[in-house]
C-alpha cells in the first residue's frame, strides 16, 4: 500500500506532519479529513521535514509582549466597530510588516478560517498568547463580547508590562553598581596589588595588617582562581538545584519576601499582579476555581502559590476566599477585609480591581523607597570596599620612613 507524507493543521490550528498509508491520494485526503485535519501538503513518498512548523515555532519565541499588546488593541478597535473576525485578522495581516508576529498571526488566521475558535488557535502558541489571554477569549466567545475583551486584555497586559518594568528598573541600579564595584576591585587585586607586593617584598617591609590581608587576597585570586571559579559554579548550581525542589524553592522565595528594602517591593508586586489578574478573570465570567488556577500560574512565588491553592480548596469546600486571606500573613488586613466585603456584596471583581489600584500605588511607593535606600547603601558598600583596598595599599607609604629603615 502506498505511503503518503503530509503537512496539515490540527483542530487548534497547530502545524502537524507525518505519513499515512492509503490506496490513493483521494483516500489519503479522506482519512486526514476524518481526523479533522486541514491538509496543507500531501505527497506520495517519504515524510518531509515540516519546515513551516519549525519556522513558526522559532518565530513564536521571538514575539515581544509589546507586539501582542498592539495586536489585541488593534483587533479590539476593529471588532468593536463591527468588522467581522476574519476580515479584521486579514486587515491586520495586510498592515503588519513581515516578522515573527505576522507569521504567528497568519497561522492563527488560517486556523480560524478552517473553523477553529480564536481562543483554540491562540492556545497553540503559549509563548505568544499567555494562558490568561486564552481563558479570557474563551469567556468572550461564549458571551459574544470579543472586541471588548480584547481591549481589556490589551489594558491588562500594558499594566503588567509597566509593573514588571518598575521592578526591573529598581533592580538595575544596584546591579550596575555591583558590577562596576566588582570590576574595579578585580582590577586593583589582579593588576595593581601584585606590583605593590613586589615593591614591598623587595624592601622586606614589615607591613600593616590591612595591607597583609589585601596582599593575601590578591595571592589567593591569582594562584587559586580556578578553584574559586569552581566554588562559584558549585554555589550557583546549588541555588539552581534548590529552586528545582519544593522545599528549596519555598526557602528561597521566603528569603526574597523577607529581605529588607526589596522584600516589601516584591510583596506589593505579587499582591498587585494577583488581585489584578483575579479581577480581570472574574469580571470576564471565568469561574472562580479556573481563575485561581490561572492566578497561581502568574504569581511566581511558592508562598503565594500556596495561598491561591488554599483559596481554591476553600471555595471547593463551600467557604470563601476571605477566610483564607484573613489568616494569611501575605495579605494585609485591610485587603482581606475588602475581599470579604466584596464577596458578601457580590461585587468581588470590582473590589479586587480597586485593591489592585491601591496595591499598584503602594508598589510605586515601595519601588521609590527601595531606590532611595539602595543608592546610598550601594555607594557606601562599594566606596568602603574600593577605598579600603586603596588605603591598605597606601598605608606602608604613609610610614615610608620606617619601612625604608629596615
Amino acid at each position: 500500500m502506498p505511503r503518503f507524507s503530509f503537512k496539515a493543521r490540527d483542530e487548534r490550528g497547530a502545524p502537524v506532519s507525518g505519513h499515512i498509508d492509503a490506496e490513493s491520494r483521494d483516500e489519503a485526503m479522506q482519512k486526514l479529513r476524518a481526523e479533522r485535519r486541514l491538509v496543507v501538503e500531501l505527497e506520495e513518498g517519504a515524510v518531509a521535514v515540516d519546515r513551516e512548523r519549525l519556522l513558526v515555532r522559532h518565530a513564536a519565541k521571538s514575539v515581544k509582549r509589546e507586539e501582542v499588546i498592539a495586536f489585541a488593541g488593534q483587533m479590539s478597535v476593529m471588532l468593536e466597530t463591527g468588522v467581522p473576525l476574519n476580515e479584521a485578522m486579514r486587515a491586520l495581516l495586510d498592515g503588519t510588516r513581515s516578522g515573527p508576529l505576522r507569521r504567528v498571526v497568519s497561522v492563527v488566521h488560517e486556523s480560524v478560517m478552517a473553523g477553529s475558535t480564536l481562543s483554540s488557535a491562540m492556545a497553540a502558541f503559549p509563548q505568544v498568547f499567555p494562558n490568561l489571554m486564552v481563558s479570557l477569549m474563551k469567556a468572550a466567545e461564549a458571551s459574544g463580547k470579543m472586541g471588548m475583551m480584547l481591549g481589556r486584555i490589551s489594558e491588562y497586559l500594558s499594566k503588567e508590562r509597566r509593573t514588571k518594568r518598575q521592578i526591573v528598573g529598581a533592580m538595575v541600579y544596584p546591579l550596575v553598581m555591583v558590577s562596576m564595584g566588582v570590576a574595579v576591585t578585580m582590577f586593583l587585586v589582579v593588576w595593581v596589588l601584585p606590583r605593590f607586593a613586589r615593591i614591598y617584598q623587595s624592601r622586606e617591609a614589615s607591613l600593616p595588617t590591612p595591607t597583609k590581608l589585601v596582599m593575601n587576597a590578591s595571592e589567593l585570586l591569582l594562584h587559586h582562581w580556578t578553584s574559586l571559579i569552581g566554588l562559584a559554579a558549585l554555589a550557583a548550581g546549588s541555588v539552581i538545584f534548590a529552586r528545582s525542589t519544593r522545599g528549596g524553592r519555598r526557602f528561597l522565595d521566603g528569603v526574597r519576601l523577607r529581605t529588607p528594602v526589596v522584600g516589601p517591593m516584591f510583596s506589593q508586586y505579587y499582591l498587585t499582579r494577583g488581585t489584578r489578574t483575579l479581577a480581570t478573570l472574574l469580571a470576564a465570567g471565568v469561574s472562580t476555581l479556573d481563575a485561581l488556577r490561572i492566578v497561581k500560574g502568574v504569581t511566581d512565588n511558592a508562598h503565594w502559590e500556596e495561598l491561591w491553592d488554599r483559596m481554591a480548596a476553600s471555595v471547593t469546600g463551600g467557604l470563601t476566599m476571605a477566610e483564607v486571606a484573613t489568616k494569611s500573613n501575605l495579605i494585609p488586613a485591610p485587603v482581606a477585609s475588602m475581599i470579604a466585603a466584596g464577596e458578601r456584596s457580590g461585587r468581588l471583581p470590582q473590589t479586587l480591581d480597586k485593591v489592585a489600584e491601591v496595591a499598584e500605588n503602594d508598589l510605586d511607593e515601595a519601588v521609590k523607597a527601595a531606590s532611595q535606600l539602595m543608592e546610598p547603601l550601594m555607594i557606601m558598600v562599594m566606596g568602603g570596599l574600593i577605598g579600603g583596598i586603596a588605603i591598605a595599599l597606601l598605608l606602608p607609604i604613609f610610614s615610608i620612613s620606617s619601612v625604608m629603615s629596615h
